[in-house]
């Protein structure tokens, strides 16, 4: 079943918001957001290239754009941009965008960064965590950071580069910190499959997209 059939050229950072029953996408080289809910349907062109989001409130988003993270205002009048930024995100850096993004089970947010050349920009991405105001880079040299998700108890993050084929995880701590190094969860090269996004179910279950191959 087809939920939208808005086109988008890069469908990125699906995201339900229970307090408004409504679905959120991004279309990344568009500089799109999508929302569809039982009631409405609306989009926004956005000034610069964004790919995820987390829920702040019934009102508010917190939006990861190529230079920043932003607090959007879903009921702001039309032409407002991406609303206020809460702190950069490699904005010195014009080569670099925004990709995969989720919040954690503590209230933190991840989000990854790589070039736009995609493959061709090898290494220059990161992986990063806000969390109560703090920016930290936690993996660096990635290259297309994918697969962010966490366990139902929080005590695990798994994410992926998907060039590398390989699917980490890597335990947390309290506050939602790596507590140790990442180690392999999945390993797809003998398949030929890239890994992209990805969820973990309530049961555990992690459930992931393949780039190029139609699959979940």
């Amino acid at each position: 079943m087809i939920f939208d059939d808005a086109p988008c050229e890069l469908g990125e950072g699906a995201l339900w918001h229970p307090e408004r029953q409504a679905l959120f996408w991004f279309d990344i080289l568009n500089r799109r957001l999508h929302m569809k809910g039982a009631a409405e349907r609306r989009d926004w062109h956005l000034p610069e290239i964004a790919s995820a989001a987390g829920i702040m409130s019934s009102r508010h988003l917190l939006v990861a754009s190529e230079s920043g993270l932003w607090r959007f205002d879903i009921d702001a009048p039309p032409g407002r941009g991406l609303g206020e930024r809460l702190i950069e995100l490699e904005a010195a850096d014009p080569g670099t965008r925004s990709n995969d993004g989720r919040a954690d089970r503590q209230g933190g947010f991840w989000i990854g960064t790589m070039g736009k050349r995609g493959g061709a920009d090898v290494g220059r991405g990161a992986i990063w965590r806000f969390y109560r105001g703090e920016l930290r880079k936690l993996f660096p040299a990635i290259t297309i950071p994918n697969s962010i998700c966490f366990a139902p108890d929080g005590r695990t993050a798994y994410f992926s580069d998907t060039v590398t084929q390989i699917i980490r995880r890597v335990a947390l701590d309290a506050d939602g910190w790596p507590a140790g190094e990442p180690e392999t969860f999945l390993d797809l090269r003998d398949e030929g499959l890239y890994p992209d996004g990805a969820v973990v179910a309530a049961d555990g279950t992690v459930w992931n997209a393949q780039w190029g191959a139609g699959r979940v």
